[in-house]
């Protein structure tokens, strides 16, 4: 699998996923919403994690896992896309 390394289409698969997963039905919510208006608690950050290795195809290794990264989903995008080129791939 080739990593996804466009941020905002990294941020546009974050978003449907954590819409369809974690944001409460009515809430207002897009890629520079901060993560913890989506209801993105620890465990869900796992669950968006997980999706980022076997959707995205990034490893995000915990040594990212910074509040900077963790503001919201673009700046997530961001640090995956970064990610994506550097070969942090889950192939």
């Amino acid at each position: 699998m080739t990593p996804e390394k466009d941020p905002k289409t990294i941020a546009a698969q974050l978003c449907q996923f954590a819409r369809t997963n974690f944001v409460a039905e009515g809430t207002a919510f897009d890629e520079n919403s901060p993560l913890a208006q989506a209801g993105i608690d620890s465990f869900a950050l796992v669950e968006l994690l997980l999706f980022c290795e076997r959707v995205i195809g990034v490893r995000v290794p915990d040594s990212h896992l910074t509040g900077n990264n963790l503001t919201s989903m673009a700046t997530l995008a961001k640090c995956i896309s970064e990610l994506a080129r550097n070969g942090h791939s889950t192939a």
